[in-house]
């Protein structure tokens, strides 16, 4: 009985880490928050798990529109936790950089146009977007070569097939020209010597 409980603590204490570890690595990635109201309206952000176990969150906004209504002149972003508690505010997105923190796991950042900020969003949601995994870090990458490395690459690939050619071993027909080709040489050689010879004989009896 005792094993037993061992066993289903041990099944329990995994299942839980490994909920925790995707609701964290959930939060880890990029977000492409998009205009709900078909304006060019649109922000990126970038969120990434530090040391301290805190989410920094980059945002880079084009198009935001001052005043987005009357009288509404805050851009505010927010995130929604992955546990289902109440959206957390992140801080105000400016003229579209910011740089905000959060500690909580999340699935989704909004925007919204408020007048004045309190602890929950009362305007109009404005922008958009869900956590997308950065799959760049899920697998490595085979390294792509600069130009210059596909030139040397290719130079050395070119020097390896000279140099194999120069090791294959010759074939009968190549050996045969070579011989016949040398004894050409050979044979000439000699033509000239007994020419040379017989001219200096005929030039000595004369």
């Amino acid at each position: 009985m005792k094993k037993i409980q061992i066993i289903l603590v041990i099944l329990a204490s995994t299942t839980l880490l490994f909920l925790f570890k995707n609701k964290v690595l959930a939060s880890d990635g990029t977000v492409e928050l998009r205009s709900t109201q078909g304006t060019d309206s649109r922000c990126f952000a970038a969120s990434l798990l530090m040391e301290d176990l805190a989410y920094t969150i980059l945002v880079s906004c084009r198009d935001l529109i001052y005043p987005g209504e009357f009288g509404l002149i805050n851009y505010a972003l927010w995130a929604q936790p992955t546990d289902g508690t109440s959206t957390v505010f992140l801080g105000l997105l400016g003229y579209g950089k910011s740089t905000v923190r959060i500690a909580k796991p999340f699935n989704s950042l909004f925007v919204t146009i408020e007048s004045q900020i309190g602890a929950t969003p009362t305007g109009r949601v404005v922008m958009r977007g869900n956590v997308s995994p950065v799959t760049f870090l899920d697998r490595p990458t085979t390294a792509t070569p600069t130009p210059g490395e596909e030139t040397k690459q290719g130079e050395e690939q070119t020097q390896e097939g000279e140099q194999e050619q120069e090791q294959q071993p010759q074939s009968t027909r190549d050996k045969l020209f070579l011989a016949l080709r040398r004894a050409g040489i050979a044979a000439l050689i000699a033509l000239v010597a007994l020419i040379g010879l017989i001219f200096v004989v005929t030039r000595a009896r004369g």
